[in-house]
């Protein structure tokens, strides 16, 4: 038999786990450190969110991907406006979305590269990820397949001018596929 939790019992934890919120404080040192350094991280669809509220909980859902986590918070007070006086909002990342490119063709290691969640890659980065590119590999045409507005654009760089600083490196994003082609060709 499982044992029922009556709506009293649940308001009075609700009430501890409030009273020993206000006691720890909103944020520590540590914690606003952390946000500083994770306040430019834009939610993404596959990631997991853990969201602290004080009261009962939203029955609505609430679309934060591509948001930071700031702004999550604000669009999920805002909702539990209709609901509380002055709604506390904190959303923590409790598992990234994975985040990979692929890479093929004329590279030391072909196949995935994981990107980390909060880092920018960018083409030389990844190319040095999968172990470079083979003396047999083209260095000037390197192609990366992107979906832009649902369709597929193959942009095409040239490493050796990102190698000698003409041009700046390439920022890559999700999902990219980079194919190094043979030099013989």
């Amino acid at each position: 038999m499982v044992p029922s939790v009556s709506a009293e019992s649940r308001l009075k934890k609700s009430r501890e786990e409030a009273s020993s919120f206000a006691k720890e404080g909103m944020l520590s040192a540590d914690d606003e450190a952390l946000l500083k350094t994770k306040s430019s991280y834009r939610l993404r669809p596959r990631d997991f969110i853990r969201i602290i509220v004080i009261g009962e909980p939203l029955k609505k859902l609430v679309p934060v991907s591509g948001l930071t986590i700031s702004e999550a918070q604000e669009a999920l007070a805002k909702e539990f406006k209709r609901y509380f006086k002055q709604p506390q909002v904190i959303i923590s990342i409790s598992s990234y979305a994975e985040r990979r490119i692929y890479i093929s063709g004329y590279v030391g290691k072909p196949g995935p590269v994981f990107v980390p969640p909060e880092e920018t890659l960018t083409l030389g980065r990844a190319i040095s990820m999968a172990g470079g590119i083979l003396p047999r590999g083209r260095r000037s045409d390197v192609s990366i397949k992107r979906m832009v507005d649902g369709k597929m654009t193959v942009i095409v760089k040239d490493l050796r001018k990102i190698d000698s600083g003409d041009q700046p490196d390439f920022v890559l994003e999700d999902d990219d596929s980079i194919y190094v082609e043979d030099s013989r060709f």
